[in-house]
């Protein structure tokens, strides 16, 4: 588990070294004469790297030193990074050809070398720092002045945990009954029969622990009372071998026997156990041990308990046979008492040292109704030890159950249920269909049967191991040989497999006949060496039908260590919260179960009944549904939480008020209130588990707001721009990213959102409680800091890496500008409104912006994004106030990502042609069917336009536009470009004393609103003439620049019209043979030949859209563009992705050289049956949609053996089509088949649905439905319906 602030700064360090060592980096150096000072820079960051990677190991030493100085390594590596990358900015804007990329101005040459330097003694400075105060020494020995160092912040962080978890001296005066003071004897001789398991914590350290705890332990009574008594000190890494060696030696040095046969022998009470423990090996320890603490009630005391992992190890040494037993554990640590004591827990003062110094107690909750009678444990705390053991180790006397009882056991088992519950009811609560699945996929033992490994996984809490023990339990699975096991951290097969062994030993011990039909002795497993035990484990399972289930696994390496002792079990069930994991286990696909949040019902249900227990069927009041609702919003459908939250509010009163309360602060309870704390505990175990670059791209997704739907696509280029995503191992930057996303959601750690494509996730969310972990990580770190409502600004310490302005921050200049460091800030994102002051000249490190969809953007408020020199990424997506781009982009000579679809940008300026680096651009012009045209300030001041004004512009605009019929105007179009003409049209007719004296009178004084210049509506007023007088088809898609073929890493570029440069964008795209996604329109029946011509040696590119030139309706010989394609000249042959609006009338002569298409869209197209049917031999097309006119017959036929590889199958606002038939065996593998908005066709016919055999899912209009319904209620699969 390494801390995040490692993790963030391993990143750091990657990203600063590697552009340490970058080739521009050393010519700079060395044309500067400073490359031994770089040299010295990139050294030292290698050598703190090199330590980060073994810090996790060490940071329990001497914790907070050891923070502080990868704080400060972190924060240098972050000078270094931009500061090297600042000088390379700068050089190469004012670079003279034979210099290179080296500034020949003396004074910048000098500023460059004395900031080198500084740098170099600020990082020698925190390297000194290291052995001054002896940090990597002290990681493997540790010094005297760290250890007192790490002891007075162990005292400070005692403080602030006993704060946290609600014990000062405020809450205890309030809360004296509950939180009375304990007697630690009388909990440990009390007469529980269950085991028990008391947890001593102090705000002091150790100090007071171990005096408390030896008076007990020496107590006559106690003595008395306990068979075996042992007191263990872990060690830093701790050793089971050892462990069960101190415990034995001790069960024998107090044994009273042991006194005796000293005092007859003559010897000593040690000499003689040490004469016993000589000859012991390891089999013969682990028998004497177990056979002590099964026969004796015993106490033990654990001292230094430091981690879940060693708590879930120990646990499993000692059973629980109902005598009494107890076991204290120590600890520094107030979460590690928390969780290892039995749940729910209550918390008690034991001892006051001093006025800062208490000793508290851990203990099982005692309710009133339990000391009346025999039950030591309620219902609901048993779900929610149930929910617990999820990710954590089962204790002993839960895996005792394991095995499946025979009649007499089933009847003790029932006539005992008043001690303790086998199975609480409300266990799996919504999970029946689940349940089902799962035991049809086991099935009922056959000898004949071959292994199935079956998986399991899901986030943690989503209710995997509580499903599967269920269903491990159920007696629907007929006679198994069965046998449970969860995985313990640290990873240990032997343990793992022996314990498994343990569970099947009555059933192997049955099985010991000999070929001659005689028994023979087993000798017990517990005492067989390994490979003995393996012998025989895997002898019986090969045998008998054995059911295994493996709880828990977190890695493939895991499995792999143990896959083949199990070769031969007939099921093997397996929970991961990995899909990866799920997917190395299970060979074949269909033997993986995802298992899902809860739905909404099933959700509330749970709820009711945590809260109400016996009354669950109690209908809530609507304040209280309502108030309920939001808090299962925030669960989202995770059991875990529901259940806990649950529990937790059925001790409160049960008013709308109360759980306003906690809905309104459930962030701060689940950081704060030990009862709610065990949910983020079992979240956190995945976010711990992430390596280092996964951590920090999952902290950044924290600058996404709530149920924000994050797209796959935007989010990588942002990775790659923030340089989280680089190019490695013949990787591209953005396979790298495509890979982190995938990870992500094969973790658990986002959810991937709907895709229409099956198996293709476009789109993520992040659940609301995995959220909350990524956004406190974040802000520790200050990471990510979000300006919102309510944000304390006190949290903020040094430089803001990454901005988030949330639309419900209220806009305030003075934050923006004094109270927030922006210096150092690396992104900015804003949603809501924009205001002009989010950009200032303190951003000069500013690496992406994003301005989506943002209100009240204009043009002018863009004029400053020249000066981001750093900017790698500007997204202005659905800003639709922008209707052009300035000039200084030309100074963005990093800038890899330029998003203005949604704008209304029409022509791109030619500093576009300057974007060296430039490799993403998307645009869209006017989108089709867009109907905001006339909104915002467009409706707003159209008013200044009069009619006058008007007329007058549109003559202007028809003399430079040539749309006048006479002769001498159209002549004189060659002197103006149209944008040129329009924009003087606007300063010509929208002068300032126009638009002042209009304002007076129509505005009565007002002055013109905050945000609006005079440049916004010359431009505003130039697309309102476009707009009333000129053609859409021109403002569709944009016109681009001269000289953007000289872009030569560009390799995305939408939409071009291509109908607006003429010859000249031909020739453009023609040089562009790099593009590997293109989109166009504007392509008509007179440009369509230079068009295919242009890109026809473009054999690179992978996604193709190309939409026809004009809206109107045309002549129909003059809508189709594929007339000119024949054997010289055809489509790129490595096409995956084809878009085209347009008629095609020869499919059958050119669509088979696409063999590599996956995914094709048409519409307006008129196929025939032939060219379906052409189309249908693609051997690796998996999408189709056939959008409005794409068929110009009334009948289409998919016949046998057609569309091999189809996935998805689409048919929107098609027309006259009467009947869809699918032979037998057409489509085999189509999951997804979707007819919608066809209502203004009569209802077609569906036939052949039952042939169509791995189908899952249909999407129709409501009044389709009835169509299908009767065929699919025949189908063999369970096929959802969907209705759009």
């Amino acid at each position: 588990m390494e801390a995040t602030v490692v993790s963030v700064g391993k990143a750091v360090l990657d990203g600063a070294l590697d552009y340490a060592k970058s080739t521009v980096a050393e010519e700079m150096a060395l044309q500067l004469g400073i490359e031994h000072d770089v040299g010295f820079i990139t050294d030292e960051l290698e050598m703190m790297q090199s330590f980060l990677m073994t810090a996790d190991e060490e940071r329990g030493k001497n914790n907070k030193v050891h923070t502080t100085w990868v704080k400060q390594v972190r924060d240098v590596a972050y000078n270094v990074e931009d500061s090297l990358m600042d000088f390379t900015v700068h050089a190469e804007r004012e670079k003279p050809h034979s210099l290179g990329c080296i500034p020949h101005n003396l004074c910048d040459r000098r500023r460059i070398a004395m900031e080198v330097k500084e740098l170099k003694a600020k990082v020698e400075d925190v390297s000194n720092r290291n052995r001054r105060y002896r940090l990597i020494k002290d990681g493997v020995g540790g010094s005297k002045s760290a250890s007192i160092t790490a002891e007075r912040g162990g005292v400070a962080a005692g403080a602030a945990a006993a704060a946290m978890f609600g014990m000062d001296e405020a809450w205890r005066a309030g809360m004296d009954e509950e939180k009375a003071k304990a007697d630690l004897r009388q909990l440990i001789i009390s007469e529980e029969v269950d085991r028990r398991v008391i947890a001593l914590w102090g705000t002091s350290g150790d100090l007071g622990k171990m005096s408390e705890i030896c008076k007990v332990f020496d107590d006559p009574k106690v003595k008395a009372k306990f068979g075996c008594r042992a007191w263990v000190r872990l060690a830093h890494h701790f050793d089971p071998k050892e462990f069960l060696h101190s415990m034995v030696r001790q069960f024998y040095e107090n044994s009273s026997l042991e006194d005796e046969t000293a005092m007859y022998q003559g010897v000593t009470v040690g000499g003689n156990v040490l004469l016993k423990m000589e000859k012991m090996g390891q089999s013969d320890l682990v028998r004497v041990f177990s056979a002590h603490v099964s026969s004796n009630s015993y106490l033990i005391v654990i001292d230094g308990l430091s981690t879940m992992d060693e708590w879930r190890c120990i646990q499993t040494y000692f059973p629980d046979k109902k005598k009494g037993s107890r076991i204290v554990v120590a600890t520094q640590k107030v979460e590690i008492a928390s969780l290892c004591t039995e749940q729910p827990h209550q918390v008690s003062e034991l001892k006051q040292l001093s006025s800062d110094q208490i000793l508290y107690l851990f203990h099982k909750k005692v309710e009133e109704r339990e000391m009346d009678s025999a039950k030591p444990i309620s219902k609901s705390s048993d779900l929610i030890i149930e929910i617990e053991e999820e990710g954590a180790q089962q204790s002993n006397d839960t895996r005792s159950r394991n095995v499946v009882p025979t009649s007499s056991r089933v009847q003790r088992q029932h006539d005992h249920r008043k001690t303790r519950e086998v199975i609480p009811e409300d266990i799996v609560v919504g999970r029946k269909t689940e349940k089902q699945k799962l035991i049809g996929m086991i099935g009922h033992p056959d000898n004949r049967q071959r292994t199935k490994v079956i998986s399991v996984w899901g986030m943690g809490g989503i209710g995997k191991t509580t499903l599967v023990r269920s269903v491990y339990r159920s007696q629907e699975l007929g006679g198994w040989k069965r046998a449970w096991a969860t995985v313990l951290r640290p990873f240990n097969h032997e343990v793992l497999l022996r314990h498994l062994a343990l569970q099947l030993e009555p059933n192997i011990q049955e099985d010991s006949t000999r070929g001659d039909g005689e028994k023979q002795k087993k000798k017990n497993i517990g005492a067989m060496e390994f490979q003995e035990m393996i012998g025989e484990l895997s002898r019986f399972i090969e045998i008998k039908s054995c059911l295994i289930a493996i709880d828990d696994l977190s890695s493939t390496e895991e499995w792999d260590s143990i896959k083949h002792y199990l070769l031969h079990a007939k099921r093997i069930i397996v929970t991961t919260r990995g899909k990866t994991v799920a997917e190395h286990c299970s060979e074949n696909g269909l033997n993986i179960f995802s298992l899902k949040g809860l739905e909404d019902d099933a959700a509330l249900d749970l709820f009711k009944k945590k809260v109400f227990k016996d009354a669950a069927s109690f209908d809530l009041h609507p304040h209280m549904l309502g108030q309920a609702k939001l808090i299962l919003k925030r669960c989202d459908g995770l059991p875990l939480a529901i259940s806990t939250i649950g529990s937790y509010l059925a001790n409160k009163p049960k008013t709308a008020t109360e759980w306003r309360m906690l809905n309104d602060g459930l962030s701060a309870e689940l950081e704060i209130n030990p009862n709610l704390k065990m949910i983020k505990t079992v979240l956190m175990r995945s976010y711990d588990g992430l390596p280092y670059h996964l951590k920090v791209i999952f902290l950044y997704l924290s600058v996404f707001p709530e149920d924000h739907i994050i797209r796959r696509k935007s989010v990588v280029r942002r990775w790659i721009a923030e340089g989280y995503s680089r190019e490695m191992h013949h990787m591209t930057a953005e396979k790298v990213g495509d890979k982190h996303f995938d990870e992500l959601i094969d973790r658990s750690m986002i959810l991937p959102s709907e895709s229409g494509i099956p198996g293709k996730i476009d789109s993520c969310q992040l659940h609301d409680l995995i959220r909350e972990i990524c956004v406190s990580k974040a802000r520790e770190e200050n990471f990510v800091f979000t300006l919102e409502e309510g944000c304390s600004l006190g949290s903020t310490q040094g430089a803001i890496r990454h901005l988030t302005i949330s639309s419900n921050w209220k806009r305030d200049k003075d934050v923006m500008q004094r109270m927030l460091d922006l210096s150092h800030v690396r992104s900015l994102t804003v949603f809501g409104e924009w205001r002009p002051y989010f950009i200032s000249n303190k951003m000069r490190f500013l690496r992406v912006l994003n301005l989506e969809h943002t209100t009240g953007l204009r043009d002018h408020h863009l004029d400053k994004i020249g000066e981001l020199l750093h900017l790698r990424y500007l997204s202005l997506r659905g800003c639709n106030c922008i209707l052009r781009l300035p000039d200084s982009l030309a100074n963005l000579g990093q800038l890899q990502t330029l998003d203005v679809r949604g704008t209304r940008i029409c022509t791109l300026p030619a500093a576009v042609a300057k974007l060296q680096k430039l490799q993403y651009l998307h645009a869209s012009g006017l989108i089709r069917g867009d109907t905001t045209t006339r909104r915002d300030i467009y409706t707003e001041y159209s008013w200044l336009m009069d009619d006058n004004t008007h007329s007058r512009a549109c003559c202007v605009f028809k003399c430079c536009c040539g749309l006048s019929t006479c002769g001498l105007l159209l002549r004189c179009c060659k002197y103006f470009d149209r944008a040129t003409a329009l924009l003087c049209t606007g300063f010509l007719f929208c002068r300032q004393q126009l638009l002042e004296s209009r304002f007076l009178v129509r505005r009565r004084g007002q002055v013109l609103e905050d945000g609006v210049s005079r440049q916004d509506l010359c431009h505003l007023y130039s697309y309102y003439i476009m707009d009333e007088e000129g053609d859409w088809s021109d403002m569709c898609g944009v016109k681009i620049p001269r000289g953007i073929s000289k872009l030569r890493t560009l390799h995305t570029l939408r939409s071009v019209n291509v109908a607006r440069g003429k010859d000249t964008t031909f020739d453009e795209l023609r040089e562009l043979t790099q593009l590997r996604k293109l989109g166009v329109v504007g392509v008509h029946y007179g440009n369509r030949k230079m068009f295919w011509r242009s890109i026809a040696g473009h054999d690179r590119l992978q996604s193709l859209s190309i939409e026809r030139y004009n809206w109107k309706e045309v002549d129909d010989s003059e809508q189709e563009l594929d007339g000119c394609l024949d054997g010289s000249l055809r489509p790129p042959k490595c096409l995956e992705s084809l878009k085209m609006r347009c008629k095609l009338v020869k499919v059958t002569e050119w669509i088979h050289g696409l063999q590599n298409l996956s995914k094709l869209q048409l519409e307006e197209a008129k196929l025939n049956q032939e060219a379906l049917q052409a189309i249908g031999m693609l051997p690796n097309l998996e999408v189709l949609r056939l959008k409005k006119e794409s068929l110009s017959e009334q009948k289409i036929l998919f016949r046998t053996s057609s569309f091999p590889s189809l996935l998805l199958l689409e048919l929107h606002e098609v027309r006259f089509l009467k009947s869809v038939e699918f032979k037998q065996e057409a489509m085999p593998k189509l999951e997804v088949f979707q007819a919608y908005k066809c209502e203004h066709i009569p209802k077609p016919e569906f036939s052949g649905l039952q042939f169509l055999t791995s189908l899952k899912e249909i999407r129709l209009d409501d009044y389709l439905k009835e169509k299908v319904q009767s065929q699919l209620d025949e189908h063999p699969n369970n096929v959802i319906v969907k209705l759009m």
